[in-house]
């Protein structure tokens, strides 16, 4: 399940990130690991930079040019003769340039690659009629290498080959298009104060839903008057199952690409478990019926990716959504805690379409039920403040609940009558911004901290 949220105070955010840390479940996806299987840990080996080897010092040496009578005993190549007017003649030098003289010989490098200044004039060392060295002259001078070039005409092929590099540019951008007010864009549609919650297709014992059950509660989902649903990923039955559903009752869908340890070797960003789960909704997502992909859940809080890793990868998702013909409206983005975002989020601005984030109001010890709305609202503004841009196209919050049972933290009470009035509380507040969590309670999980993980569910106060 999902992490807590700092509080705004800061005296908060200590006693909050510890809650965080002390249910790792509720921000796992279900697991099937057997008892005898081994967990492999990855570590980074940072060398400290006064272990390397020394770097060889950079200098460039100055070389006069020798004389014809200090020359070895080699005859000295001799062009052939050629009448006066085809003798090379430069153009003289106006006065007020500074003549460069070469550095007289020395048995030592000098110590630093740049010129070293006199303070004599320079004597004058271009002579109009001298007989030029061999390896001073050549018939024609070429062009030095600043010298401009014309470029040949580029072939069919390279014209191709660079609009294709322009466009896949083109397409890793956050969309303009999804821009302004992503709410006005049809991908965001509300009713009656709602919006989204979250369905995973699970049954208590962590085995898959059947075509039937899942067709029951999509159509509970649609009755309570929620327009959609976000799901996590795309395993157990997403498109043979939910998206049909979602379908026959007209509601959009959040595709979810879940990312977790191991990077591109194991199934983090690039990994091959990503990007099936970015083949399946590019083969099979009704491209009408998006209303945007969450590229990870608190990858970052979970330490699975940085956001260095996880920022091209989200580009590279929108590039290839654009190129497989998903309108340029969709936003593509990814969701982290509020701490997060202030942390490391701002490394991922440039990346995301809109701005979405985690709010649970629960895990802060100072919100009571009856506060969950305000604490949500203020949650949103205060994390939307790290990506402004993003934010002024849409801003959402992806996940946001509170548990019927459990142990109480603080103010924070959980219980069935604590969660119909922070529920209300929320809608109330940001309803036409939120994704309610959950659908449904989630035996499969552990109990987690405060042992409240199982019991999100929240539909039935909506009934």
């Amino acid at each position: 399940m999902k992490a807590s949220i700092v509080a705004a105070s800061a005296a908060l955010v200590g006693s909050v990130a510890a809650a965080h840390k002390a249910h790792a479940g509720f921000h796992n996806m279900r697991r099937d690991y057997a008892d005898n299987e081994v967990c492999t840990v990855y570590t980074t080996v940072y060398v400290h930079a006064s272990e390397l080897p020394p770097m060889v010092s950079n200098s460039t040496v100055v070389v006069a040019p020798s004389s014809a009578a200090e020359s070895s005993t080699t005859p000295l190549y001799t062009p052939p003769a050629v009448a006066p007017t085809e003798v090379y003649s430069a153009p003289a030098l106006p006065s007020s340039f500074d003549i460069y003289t070469p550095a007289p010989e020395s048995s030592k490098a000098p110590e630093s690659s740049k010129a070293v200044e006199s303070s004599k004039a320079p004597e004058p060392v271009y002579t109009p009629n001298a007989q030029p060295s061999k390896e001073g002259y050549a018939a024609e001078p070429q062009p030095s290498k600043e010298a401009y070039t014309p470029k040949p005409e580029p072939s069919k092929e390279a014209h191709k080959s660079e609009a294709t590099k322009v466009e896949k540019a083109d397409k890793a951008k956050p969309s303009k298009s999804a821009g302004g007010d992503y709410s006005g864009s049809g991908r965001i549609v509300t009713k009656d104060n709602k919006w989204a919650i979250t369905y995973t297709p699970y049954a208590d014992s962590g085995d898959c839903k059947t075509a039937s059950e899942v067709s029951a509660d999509i159509a509970k989902i649609a009755d309570l008057g929620f327009t959609t649903i976000r799901s996590y990923s795309t395993d157990c039955g997403v498109f043979e199952n939910v998206v049909p559903a979602c379908q026959k009752h007209s509601l959009k869908v959040i595709y979810g690409i879940f990312l977790e340890a191991g990077g591109k070797d194991g199934k983090g960003p690039g990994s091959d478990y990503a990007n099936k789960q970015l083949s399946d909704i590019i083969a099979h997502a009704p491209k009408d019926s998006v209303a945007m992909v969450i590229v990870g859940n608190e990858c970052i809080f979970n330490s699975h990716c940085t956001p260095e890793d996880l920022g091209p990868y989200i580009d590279h998702v929108r590039t290839e959504l654009r190129t497989a013909g998903f309108p340029d409206d969709i936003a593509v983005t990814t969701t982290e805690t509020v701490d997060v975002w202030e942390q490391q989020g701002a490394a991922l601005c440039d990346h995301i379409d809109v701005f979405t984030v985690q709010v649970h109001p629960f895990f802060t010890s100072s919100v009571s039920a009856s506060e969950a709305g305000s604490f949500a609202a203020s949650q949103l503004e205060q994390a939307a403040k790290v990506c402004p841009e993003a934010a002024a196209k849409g801003k959402y919050i992806t996940e946001i609940g509170w548990p019927t049972s459990g142990q109480a933290n603080g103010k924070a009470v959980p219980g069935t009558t604590q969660q119909k009035e922070a529920m209300e509380s929320i809608v109330k507040s940001v309803g036409t911004e939120a994704c309610l969590f959950s659908f449904q309670n989630d035996g499969w999980k552990d109990g987690g901290a405060f042992g409240v993980e199982k019991s999100f569910g929240c539909a039935d106060i909506f009934a």
